[in-house]
């Protein structure tokens, strides 16, 4: 599409050309004018296209850019140099180029105009433009323009018809990427969330629940579902605690500190199957001497069965020492009776 020639109009069986800036705005697919620039005699270079309500009305992107130079060549309108009012990045194209500007262009076809980075994270003011295209489509839009239109389902098919299309919301998609990362900030969640396959799990969940779906309430997240969810993963381990009764098991006992700087030690058991994780305990108030690492050691034996624990590996500290020679004397009596 160019910027061609003046339309002659008749009116009164007489014709009579009309010098309006933007008429003549027709249709030509393909065009690869050079950029000349002119400047018109004894007048301004800006030049304000949006001034013709007429124009606009079925070429409603002219009020979000401003003409500067008039543009020569074979067709007396020629393309013309150009400054979107958003990104304020200057182009010489035609309006076809214009509307790729602002929407990017058509399915299969190459973009000849880079698209405006300032509407691809601003989804309100995106929405308005794309909203008052399509009224103007929907009213009946010039014949000029049909081949650059949203509602042509041949040049442009809408995200519900095409999955290509759908892929690439890349201005809906810079917006949940915006709010996911909020949320993290404001709850002080680590960003390595989003690596864990419980959060991707999580995210696939909301995507297929129903339109209306609305997260759970704090007390019943807090009561009856993290119950739930607590029988759900015991249901999913129990092969791997049939095999501790076959393949014997391993206690692993390691100390660390949290986040919260609360010294805790956890309990795992592991064999051929697989690692679960038993529990951790606070010490906090309390002394990590070898009595006491192992007194909490014996409670996970027994709930494995000491008749099922082939090793229990420790830290090599001097008091995790000392809890091994506890456990040693309570439990080699039960081995060798």
């Amino acid at each position: 599409m160019v910027f061609g020639k003046k339309r002659q109009r008749l009116e009164g069986g007489q014709s009579q050309n009309q010098s309006s800036p933007t008429d003549g705005i027709h249709d030509i697919e393909e065009e690869n004018y050079p950029i000349e620039v002119e400047e018109a005699a004894n007048t301004s270079t800006t030049i304000n296209l949006s001034a013709s309500s007429s124009a606009n009305n079925c070429k409603p992107l002219l009020d979000e850019v401003t003409f500067t130079m008039n543009g020569t060549g074979r067709n007396p309108g020629g393309a013309k140099r150009w400054i979107c009012n958003h990104c304020k990045k200057s182009y010489n194209s035609s309006y076809s180029r214009i509307h790729q500007h602002f929407f990017g262009p058509g399915v299969g076809k190459k973009s000849e105009v880079a698209r405006c980075q300032t509407l691809l994270t601003n989804r309100a003011e995106f929405q308005r433009i794309r909203k008052k295209v399509e009224e103007a489509e929907n009213a009946g839009i010039s014949p000029s323009l049909s081949k650059s239109t949203l509602n042509n389902s041949h040049s442009r098919p809408t995200s519900t018809t095409c999955p290509i299309a759908k892929s690439f919301g890349t201005v809906e998609r810079h917006q949940v990427d915006i709010l996911i990362v909020r949320a993290l900030c404001a709850n002080g969640i680590p960003f390595n969330v989003l690596r864990n396959p419980d959060f991707l799990a999580m995210l696939k969940g909301v995507n297929q629940a129903p339109k209306d779906y609305k997260p759970p309430s704090f007390d019943r997240a807090r009561t009856t579902l993290v119950d739930e969810c607590q029988r759900q993963l015991e249901k999913e381990l129990t092969p791997v605690k049939d095999t501790w009764t076959t393949q014997g098991t391993s206690i692993v006992s390691d100390g660390w500190t949290n986040v919260k700087r609360q010294p805790l030690i956890n309990v795992v058991a592991s064999n051929s199957r697989g690692s679960m994780f038993m529990y951790a305990k606070d010490f906090t108030g309390q002394e990590k001497t070898g009595k006491n690492i192992a007194e909490f050691l014996l409670e996970s034996i027994e709930e494995v069965g000491p008749s099922n624990v082939l090793q229990v590996v420790t830290d090599n500290a001097a008091n995790c020492k000392a809890a091994g020679k506890e456990i040693e004397k309570i439990l080699l009596p039960h081995f060798y009776g």
